[in-house]
Order: structure tokens, then sequence, then C-alpha cells
């Protein structure tokens, strides 16, 4: 049986809080709804990359953030295999 383990919780945490500044700053897309902000800013809440209103130059501007801004290479097909902000986080927190 093949078990990842969990990656430690503040450096989880840390990195979700990293992916959702790079949602906020995406040039594409721009997230106004209140609830969703207040669920980008919460930790325990979690948002996918579609109800966020993604589209595939949505996800390559984020790539091209993580990677400038945060020093993190990822891939468009990480963000299809990983679709919301936690996701991407704890993958991230894994991957090392």
């Amino acid at each position: 049986m093949d078990h990842q383990p969990s990656p430690p919780p503040h450096h989880a945490a840390r990195l979700r809080d990293l992916v959702a500044t790079g949602v906020r700053a995406n040039p594409v897309v721009t997230v106004n709804d209140p609830a969703l902000l207040a669920r980008l800013a919460d930790p325990a809440a979690d948002c996918s990359f579609e109800e966020l209103g993604f589209d595939s130059l949505a996800r390559m501007e984020l790539c091209i953030w993580m990677q400038v801004e945060a020093g993190f290479e990822v891939t468009e097909g990480e963000l299809l295999d990983h679709p919301s902000v936690g996701a991407l986080a704890t993958h991230l927190a894994l991957r090392g």
C-alpha cells in the first residue's frame, strides 16, 4: 500500500498562504467575491481554481508567479492534478 506522509502542518499552511497570494496577484483573474476572498484568507478553507475563474491563461500566470515571485517551479499539469489552493499547497509541501 502506497501512503504518502502528511506534510508538517506549519509548512503546508505557509505554502497555502503563498498559493493564495499568487491567486490574488493573478493579472488575468480578479477575485472580487467577498465569500471567495474570505475563503482564500481562511487557512481552514479551500477554493478550487475553477470556482476562482481560472482558465488556461490564469493557470499559466500562476505558474509564472510561483516561479518568479516564490521560487517554486509549478507546471500547468500540476495545477490540473491538484485543482485547488489547498491541494496545490499540500502537493508542494510533499514535493519538498
